[in-house]
């Protein structure tokens, strides 16, 4: 019996024994692997960049070769017109009405340039509208397909953002100022670096909704080079005689100098043989 009362608290203290030591066990394996985990901060960038590699390449592999394809498109158009201001005004608002708007004019002597920015699903229509304003002396469309690259920035913004998300867990579970000072260095240069990404995907998402437009307005020229006749023959003598009348005041301007420099001496030379002369009669 005696044995047996002893049996029980020597078990419970026993029990107790490695249940504290468990726990103490437990609590030491938590402070190191949180200070272990900390350091792999710098580490973890080599890391987020092989597997952003990883997923780049994936992404590119992956990117559908038919379908929907994401294409920048560009046009200019120039028009000759009588009334320069009336159809730039034509120009801006059929750009409005069209759900675009303008975004640079440079205006000139003889015309205006505008650019303008048109919905792309839109541009062929405004085109053949802006066509009718005047008489078209050019025309053209490009368009350049950035699908692989828009793939390729989503991807490398996907990849960002869920390193991002890695380091601000580390963050939350830093346990000394190193560790908090390189994790938040390492922290916002990654943050940088989606900022970079996110506005390169912006601008490109742009430039694909919305076209570009360069329309170029000029006045019709006074004489065309083709014409011929009478007016014609006025003014291309005038221009003629002109140009010879530029040349000859030219050469002269030219010349100038030098006869300035070249009198001086002659003229004192022509002086002493005057003289010389007058005093050989003299001695006669």
């Amino acid at each position: 019996m005696g044995k047996r009362r002893l049996r029980g608290p020597i078990v419970a203290l026993v029990a107790l024994g490695l249940l504290g030591g468990c726990s103490s066990g437990a609590g030491d394996s938590a402070v190191s692997e949180s200070r272990a985990v900390a350091p792999v901060a710098p580490k973890e960038r080599s890391t987020s960049n092989s597997g952003f590699a990883a997923e780049t390449a994936s992404g590119n592999a992956q990117s559908p070769a038919t379908g929907q394809r994401e294409v920048i498109r560009t046009a200019e158009l120039d028009i000759e017109v009588d009334d320069v201001e009336r159809v730039g005004a034509e120009v801006r608002r059929r750009s409005e009405g069209a759900g675009g708007y303008l975004q640079q004019e440079d205006t000139y002597r003889s015309g205006t340039t505008m650019e303008v920015r048109i919905p792309a699903d839109r541009l062929d229509q405004v085109l053949g509208e802006l066509s009718g304003l005047g008489r078209v002396t050019s025309r053209s469309q490009r368009t350049e397909d950035v699908t692989d690259q828009l793939v390729d920035t989503r991807s490398r913004i996907d990849s960002q953002r869920a390193s991002v998300q890695r380091l601000r867990a580390l963050m939350d579970r830093a346990a000394t100022v190193d560790e908090i000072v390189s994790i938040e260095s390492e922290l916002t240069s990654r943050e940088t670096e989606l900022d970079a990404l996110e506005r390169r995907e912006a601008t490109l998402s742009g430039q694909v909704e919305l076209a570009t437009v360069t329309v170029r307005l000029e006045r019709p020229s006074a004489v065309a080079d083709d014409d011929t006749g009478f007016l014609a023959g006025l003014f291309g003598g005038w221009r003629a005689l002109s140009e010879i009348g530029a040349f000859l005041l030219t050469a002269f301007g030219a010349v100038l100098p030098f006869a300035v420099a070249l009198a001086v001496p002659a003229t004192a030379a022509w002086l002493l043989h005057r003289r010389r002369k007058a005093l050989r009669k003299t001695a006669l």
